[in-house]
């Protein structure tokens, strides 16, 4: 069978972006052709590629980076189970590319999707409600992250939770608590800002992470400090530091220790305090990786809802082909730039 080429994001080497053309896995019996609308850039995963940070295990160069993009059906194939041509959905992960390493591998223009290439449960294609936007359904996918970090928590009424970073997954994990949580006090610690007025937006209180915000934690707090944390910053210097904003607990059978959930992706090792420091918090720490199916379904329903909003977020629009300036502009403006979506349309 004839190869297929398609225009694409890709990462030649670290700092060097690129727009060019790449072969498709050949197409099979399963396989759902897409063509992307918009995309996007993660400023945490695809930043930390574009850097050169990522595990050699991981990825290889030249790559396809991404995962958050959608767009419409061209073709069906067994792999869309039951979604038709025309249907627009979320595409998200293709995992191979016949010239290039996907990393992961969101930003193409058309698009094979099978179970020979992605295979993963999170891989599949949603379709988006008429009324969520092109735009919206981009950035609800690490919303699904935020998702599935938050359901790792047993939720009490009237707890204090704290929200570590206003980047898309925290902000997504402000609504997605507040959602899962309606009794629940949301705090976010955010050290920049910028990003501490997008977090006002969704968050019951801001604080800074010091010593000014441990103590206007403790007054939020009434002195009891949070109950649980989601940490979403990605800065592989803060879970380490994370139990002075804990609550004491687990000194009786009725009382619930506090529990800290890493829904970051760091790029170097994480280094913790003393350990006497935080043995005496008899705390609970979990983990997640990337989102579900489920998730995805579950964020596009509560936007169509009016439940989960994206109003305020402050994104940035770039036609598909400037690929190189953009990840030049998103490494410059660093945490000035929250988000920035390509438009494939006029590709």
């Amino acid at each position: 069978m004839a190869s297929v080429k398609t225009l694409a994001t890709v990462i030649e080497r670290p700092y060097e972006a690129n727009f060019r053309e790449v072969t498709l896995t050949p197409k099979r019996d399963d396989t759902v052709v897409c063509q992307t609308i918009f995309s996007s850039i993660s400023t945490g995963t695809d930043m930390k590629t574009y850097k050169g940070l990522q595990h050699a295990t991981s990825c290889y160069y030249p790559l396809v980076p991404g995962y958050e993009n959608m767009g419409v059906i061209l073709e069906e194939g067994e792999y869309a189970q039951g979604l038709k041509k025309g249907d627009r959905v979320m595409i998200n992960e293709c995992r191979k590319y016949l010239d290039a390493c996907s990393a992961w591998g969101g930003g193409t223009h058309i698009v094979h999707k099978d179970l020979g290439n992605a295979s993963a449960g999170l891989d599949r294609l949603v379709k988006i409600p008429d009324n969520v936007t092109d735009e919206q359904a981009v950035l609800a996918y690490l919303a699904n992250v935020s998702l599935k970090g938050a359901e790792r928590f047993n939720f009490r009424e009237n707890e204090f939770i704290l929200v570590f970073g206003s980047g898309m997954i925290g902000v997504g994990a402000m609504q997605v608590l507040k959602i899962l949580n309606p009794s629940a006090t949301i705090i976010c610690a955010e050290v920049h800002p910028y990003r501490q007025e997008i977090a006002k937006l969704f968050a019951d209180h801001v604080i800074t992470p010091d010593e000014a915000g441990l103590k206007k934690l403790a007054d939020i707090t009434n002195g009891r400090r949070a109950d649980k944390i989601m940490e979403c910053s990605g800065n592989p210097a803060v879970p380490g530091t994370l139990y002075k904003y804990l609550k004491d607990g687990g000194w009786g059978d009725l009382d619930e220790p506090g529990h800290i959930h890493l829904q970051g992706d760091y790029p170097s090792n994480l280094i913790f305090d003393a350990y006497n420091l935080w043995f005496n918090r008899n705390a609970t720490i979990t983990m997640s990786c990337a989102g579900k199916r489920r998730c995805k379904e579950q964020i596009l329903q509560w936007i169509s809802e009016g439940k989960f909003k994206t109003d305020g977020l402050p994104y940035e629009v770039w036609e598909a082909g400037k690929a190189k300036e953009a990840f030049e502009y998103q490494h410059k403006k660093g945490m000035e730039c929250f988000k920035i979506l390509f438009d494939w349309r006029n590709v």
